[in-house]
């Protein structure tokens, strides 16, 4: 199975290296007069009609802002980049506050390679247009990309089990200049766990590059060797792809990490091969569903496997996000239970686990600098132990967000207590960034 699996990957690698390969440029997708054959000449016949029906609104006075949006679209997608520009810069000089004509000199200028420019608009179109906690987060990622960008964070989670871990880190992210679809990536963790009044250090050294094909297909390698009280170590690492439409993708992801399950397996150094395959797309403008298989190759020769569905609804009132519901079914299950001696297992290893999860999230923002949300939760869980006899639990919880923005970057906050698969968590989440 996991053979299999690996050969979707490399497929799906072959495919985004020949879709990327065998791109048109745009002097074949937009032909000129000296086109020869009949279809060329109506394809061109058609921008022609196109460009032709903007052009007649601008006789009409109430419609110029439109008339000039229409026609920098037309210039972006034909790369004709700089009469976009100004189209754009029309538009907004008669209407400064009009989303499309941000969004879309926005998209102008991070195609000229002017990341500065694009992100002052992007801040635009986030203050113009509200967005919910999923776009926000997925804006700001390509936000990010248009400058070089320093995040520093703490991480402090515990649990009733008397686990604890305290994580801090800091890093470096670096879009490319004159490679605009490269990115890299620096990243250095420090994990402090503590159970039972025993405790154990570790430090993760990350390097990471991506590389964009275009805004559906993109591949990503990340080095990440894990040491343990500055010593023995772990060869971390990950290489995942992604390819697809706007409307359907597929991410096909594999790796190695420590499995960090408990203090146990933490200092014993267990390792953890795992294996993903994640297909996502919209069933509706407002509706997402996930569906990702996972396997996983422990150290100590068992294995798991798991499969998750998701489903995502944004729902409007006025036209602004009001809540965002999502509702999650999940099922794993681990080889073994017990070790050779019919002992069980230092960690919990489940038979078989399956469970749900409905997330209810509510947001608002404050002024143009405030943003804050709230998520509830409501879990429900059954697992066995190589038994007959099904262990039922469930219970609810709930995360708090806070957002500001200050001048080139924001800080985010957030505080959750929810039930966790058989125990209950705690975690608390500050996080900096900052361009420069």
């Amino acid at each position: 199975m996991k053979a299999f699996i690996k050969t979707i990957i490399l497929l799906l690698l072959l495919f985004l290296a020949e879709s990327n390969l065998f791109a048109q440029p745009y002097d074949l997708l937009f032909p000129t007069d000296e086109s020869p054959d009949s279809l060329t000449r109506e394809v061109r016949d058609l921008h022609d009609i196109e460009r032709d029906l903007a052009i007649e609104k601008l006789t009409r006075e109430p419609n110029k802002v439109d008339a000039y949006i229409e026609l920098g679209d037309l210039r972006r997608r034909q790369g004709k980049l700089l009469e976009a520009k100004r189209f754009y810069e029309m538009a907004l000089k008669i209407s400064p506050d009009n989303y499309l004509a941000n969004q879309g000199l926005m998209q102008t200028h991070y195609l000229l390679g002017d990341f500065q420019e694009a992100r002052k608009l992007m801040d635009n179109v986030i203050e113009l247009d509200p967005l919910s906690l999923e776009e926000k987060s997925e804006f700001n990622r390509y936000r990010n990309k248009l400058q070089d960008e320093a995040r520093i964070g703490l991480s402090i989670y515990e649990d009733d089990r008397d686990l604890s871990e305290i994580m801090y880190f800091a890093e470096v992210n670096f879009p490319g200049t004159e490679y605009r679809k490269l990115r890299t990536n620096i990243r250095y963790e420090r994990w402090n766990f503590e159970e039972n009044n025993i405790k154990q250090n570790v430090d993760v050294f990350q390097g990471g590059i991506r590389y964009e094909f275009n805004d559906n297909s993109s591949i990503q390698g990340i080095f990440a060797p894990e040491f343990y009280d500055k010593t023995d170590s772990i060869n971390g690492f990950s290489f995942e792809g992604i390819a697809g439409t706007d409307n359907l993708k597929i991410a096909a992801k594999f790796g190695r990490n420590g499995f960090r399950e408990n203090l146990f397996t933490v200092r014993n150094k267990y390792e953890e091969d795992n294996t993903s395959i994640t297909i996502f797309g919209d069933l509706h403008p407002r509706t997402r569903l996930v569906q990702n298989i996972s396997l996983s190759e422990i150290s100590d020769d068992n294995s798991k496997r798991r499969y998750d569905t998701e489903i995502i609804h944004s729902i409007f009132k006025k036209k602004a996000p009001f809540m965002t519901a999502s509702l999650r079914f999940y099922q794993s299950s681990y080889e073994f239970q017990t070790d050779t001696d019919g002992n069980f297992l230092n960690y919990w290893a489940p038979s078989d686990y399956k469970g749900g999860e409905l997330t209810l999230s509510w947001e608002r923002s404050i002024g143009s600098k405030w943003w804050w949300g709230i998520d509830t939760k409501y879990t429900f869980n059954r697992y066995r132990f190589d038994t007959d006899k099904d262990i039922e639990d469930s219970g609810a919880g709930a995360t708090l967000y806070v957002n500001y923005k200050v001048a080139g970057g924001d800080i985010f906050a957030s505080f959750g207590d929810r039930i966790n698969s058989y125990f209950r968590e705690r975690r608390l989440d500050i996080q900096g960034s900052f361009g420069f």
